[in-house]
């Protein structure tokens, strides 16, 4: 019994992590992305880049499209290391017409553990909140 439940919870996990897999194709040789065009999952083929980064980069775009490639260096957690192996699969072309470049990026998948409350939401515990007898 306890076999079958591991293998379930195996191929669940295995069929939840199939997309991000197939995201993660290598690029082939002259392959290029486009920083201010590129889906997020587009942006995760690029070695050492998983969701954050990718998420991070869509962010910077929308901020202000890239000018150049080499502007990507400007997103946190992409070192000049990274950059000699990707530079030969990044550009950076005219931003999309549409105004695409200001849409903001896919919303992030809840995180399991505390929830932050908002500090408006909050309730008063100093001192001078609490009423006298």
């Amino acid at each position: 019994m306890i076999r079958a439940a591991r293998a379930v919870a195996v191929a669940v996990s295995l069929l939840a992590a199939a997309p991000a897999l197939a995201a993660k194709r290598p690029l082939g040789t002259g392959e290029r992305i486009d920083l201010n065009r590129a889906t997020l999952g587009e942006l995760m083929r690029l070695p050492g880049v998983g969701e954050q980064r990718a998420r991070a980069i869509l962010e910077r775009r929308a901020k202000r499209p890239f000018r150049r490639a080499e502007e990507v260096l400007e997103v946190r957690g992409l070192g000049k290391a990274w950059w000699v192996r990707v530079r030969d699969h990044l550009v950076a072309g005219p931003p999309p017409a549409t105004g695409a470049t200001a849409a903001a990026p896919p919303p992030a998948r809840p995180r399991a553990g505390r929830q932050r409350i908002p500090a408006t939401t909050r309730k008063a515990t100093s001192a001078s909140s609490i009423a006298a007898p």
